[in-house]
């Protein structure tokens, strides 16, 4: 796993230079079965847009505890809000950095040992996600403890309570080891199949799962009905690989052109990716509650269709197209009662892919901007260098003190304390950050 894209002597700290560099070098490496490919030393594009999503996450993951906060820098289920695009962006941006690693360690040490190093730094991730979260439940007496129990957390661990960001991000690069250094067709090849694939099992039973509804896995294997799952739940995996195979091409478009000549095709990808996302929320509208249309609800659940993945493709008829257009991102649908809940809405808790791909294209578009400032341009923002070039730190800081800040400063607290707060936060975070950037400390796994 690489979370920064500047070669390092060892894997704990790092003395390179800030200063802009290109991103363009004369060496060639290559992987084994694939074409060889021009593998830079640091993309400082990379280090600022991570920055960027490192501290949008932080305002996002702060201001989420408050009611005050707009809704469009918070999560929600429904549909795509500024708060949502965070996530994705920065799964982009580790799938530049994971391509980035493999293609440069291949070719200096060779397939077993850089692909065992990946398994080892990603379940690293895990392991520092789970240090960071916890297990999610615990045991409020001995007595408590047998089997049954630990079997019950161990299922509530593998279906919800793991899948905190680091996490994703480490299983998601043990998942794509087959695919991070084959061709530029096979990885576009095996996201689109990742598409239709995550699809596919939502349809047959994860929608159900994800969303604490019985299906015959709950049944079967986790007898955790009503539990329900964040970010996809472990089966989200196969989503949060889209925008990660994304990075990795973007990678191979960024390497082996000039920042400018780079600009059009990354463009067109997100035009696209966010073109296919809302194109597929449209499907929501089928399940619009309207005079002479039918939308059969879930009898535990009325809010929920009956069948949320498979449309009902009946109630297109006789309405104009300009009635078939979703909402715009940023915009809340309608309530259940108006339009019942299902998988083509933008739903950043199921991992959907209409949310996925326009998250993507979204995150494409916003580095589109970095590679003008950065790399054509030749700005770099302190705060976003700081963050960027340290972000497994960054992460593991911020956590501590944004549980003190909020402390102090209560959910229901007005405009002005909680501005505050986040100053304070922000403030404290960078500083400690900045302090083992100044003593070129670099915590990488």
């Amino acid at each position: 796993m690489a979370l920064e894209s500047r070669p390092v002597p060892n894997r704990t700290a790092a003395t390179s230079s800030t200063a802009p560099v290109q991103n363009r070098v004369p060496a060639v490496a290559t992987a084994p079965g694939s074409a060889a490919k021009p593998v830079a030393s640091r993309i400082v594009s990379l280090d600022q847009f991570r920055g960027y999503t490192v501290a949008g996450m932080f305002i996002v993951n702060f201001l989420g505890a408050y009611a005050v906060t707009h809704h469009i820098l918070k999560h929600n289920d429904r549909y795509f809000t500024w708060a949502d695009s965070i996530m994705p962006s920065f799964m982009f941006a580790c799938g530049v950095s994971y391509r980035l690693s493999v293609m440069r360690k291949l070719s200096q040490f060779g397939a077993f040992r850089t692909y065992s190093g990946v398994v080892r730094r990603s379940l690293g991730l895990v392991l520092v996600s789970l240090a960071m979260y916890g297990l999610g439940n615990q045991f409020s007496s001995w007595s408590e403890v047998n089997a049954e129990s630990v079997k019950k957390l161990v299922a509530n661990v593998i279906k919800a309570d793991l899948w905190e960001t680091l996490a994703i991000i480490g299983m998601c690069q043990i998942v794509l080891i087959p695919f991070v250094a084959r061709s530029f067709r096979v990885r576009l090849a095996t996201l689109i199949g990742f598409s239709v694939l995550h699809v596919a099992i939502s349809y047959w039973f994860n929608y159900w799962f994800v969303y604490g509804k019985p299906t015959w896995m709950d049944q079967y294997f986790f007898g955790l009905v009503g539990r329900r799952a964040w970010d996809g739940g472990c089966f989200g995996l196969i989503s949060w690989s889209v925008p990660m195979l994304a990075g990795t091409l973007v990678y191979d478009v960024v390497a082996v052109r000039t920042p400018g000549r780079s600009l059009v095709p990354l463009f067109t990808a997100a035009v696209l990716f966010m073109g296919m996302g809302y194109g597929l929320s449209c499907l929501s509208r089928l399940y619009d509650v309207r005079e002479g249309a039918t939308v059969a609800t879930l009898e535990s659940d009325p809010s929920f269709a009956a069948e949320p993945v498979w449309p009902p493709l009946e109630n297109a008829r006789g309405r104009p197209w300009q009635d078939l257009l979703g909402e715009m991102p940023m915009v809340p649908p309608p309530p259940p009662e108006q339009r019942r809940i299902n998988y083509w809405m933008m739903d950043k808790r199921m991992a959907a892919q209409p949310f996925m791909l326009f998250a993507t294209g979204f995150g494409i578009a916003a580095y589109c901007v970095f590679i003008l400032l950065s790399d054509i341009g030749g700005v770099s923002i302190p705060l976003f260098r700081t963050l960027g070039t340290n972000a497994l730190a960054a992460y593991a800081i911020h956590h501590a003190i944004e549980i003190m800040v909020h402390q102090v400063v209560p959910g229901d607290a007005p405009f002005w304390p909680v501005a505050g707060g986040l100053a304070v936060f922000m403030l404290i975070t960078w500083m400690m950050v900045r302090f083992l950037e100044k003593n070129k400390l670099f915590i990488r796994l």
